[in-house]
């Protein structure tokens, strides 16, 4: 019995990865923020299940949801400094 050929179709794929996961380049805050709520309120995900899959300290992730005025840390530093920990540059 011949193989059959099969069609070539063209399948668009979304080769640029989301900017909000782990990767080998320091993310902006602004992106991990927006995954951070999607996650939270579209997914209904927990923060510990949101640390894990996204590799964000448990700090980052309660200032960015919570935007308390009562914090007082400077998460765009905070985020910063673990993403250099995180790739091994500092």
């Amino acid at each position: 019995m011949p193989a059959r050929k099969i069609a070539d179709t063209e399948v668009s794929v979304d080769t640029k990865a989301n900017p909000a996961f782990p990767g080998k380049e320091i993310r902006e805050v602004k992106d991990v923020a927006f995954e951070i709520r999607r996650l939270r309120f579209e997914e209904g995900l927990t923060t510990t299940e949101i640390q894990e899959k996204l590799q964000v300290s448990l700090d980052v992730i309660n200032q960015l949801l919570l935007q308390s005025y009562k914090m007082t840390m400077n998460t765009f530093e905070v985020m910063e400094n673990q993403e250099k920990l995180r790739l091994g540059l500092g």
